[in-house]
């Protein structure tokens, strides 16, 4: 009897075998890898916004001006301006902004009241009340995804009250004993 070789590979059977596990475990990782994705975007998002808020204050305060923070394009973009209070409209061009694309390309944001676009400093930092632009002032900014399936809201908080803080408003969290930090 003549003896075989040893073989060097794979065979087709065992090929088969090792994509379908790889197809499966794809299969099953999936939709958790895109529940991730869009909390990321949120994550990034809301912390945009906030960080935004914050530098609209910073300014405010440097420049001893009211500085207002306006969300553009009807979604998670945002700029800052100077505002002249003699002609009662923002200084253009910005003193910074951001794209929406930068960061979340599916998220959204809510404002509340639902037709605050803007929130405006005064020199000391402090939010201007009323509002000196022409909607009330930004409260609160739900982010959350334009995408449906599962993912997690975060609220910014911007009043003086509160001043500029993110919080997870889910019910669950606020309901930990003892008190979680990151509950609304």
């Amino acid at each position: 009897m003549p003896m075989r070789s040893p073989s060097h590979g794979f065979t087709i059977l065992e090929l088969s075998v090792a994509m379908a596990i790889a197809v499966l475990l794809l299969s099953i990782g999936m939709p958790s890898f895109t529940t991730f994705i869009r909390n990321s975007e949120i994550r990034s998002t809301a912390e945009s916004i906030s960080n935004g808020l914050r530098a609209a204050r910073t300014e405010a305060t440097r420049l001893n001006q009211p500085v207002s923070f306006s969300l553009v394009g009807g979604g998670p973009g945002w700029a800052i301006n100077e505002f002249d209070t003699a002609t009662g409209k923002l200084i253009q061009p910005p003193i910074q902004q951001y794209d929406k694309a930068e960061a979340g390309k599916t998220t959204k944001a809510v404002t509340t009241p639902p037709t605050a676009v803007a929130v405006t400093f005064n020199g000391l930092g402090r939010v201007i009340s009323p509002s000196p632009v022409a909607t009330p002032n930004l409260q609160q900014i739900d982010v959350n995804s334009a995408v449906a399936g599962e993912a997690r809201t975060l609220r910014v908080y911007v009043d003086d009250a509160r001043s500029i803080r993110i919080c997870d408003p889910d019910p669950a969290i606020k309901a930990l004993v003892p008190a979680d930090a990151r509950a609304c």
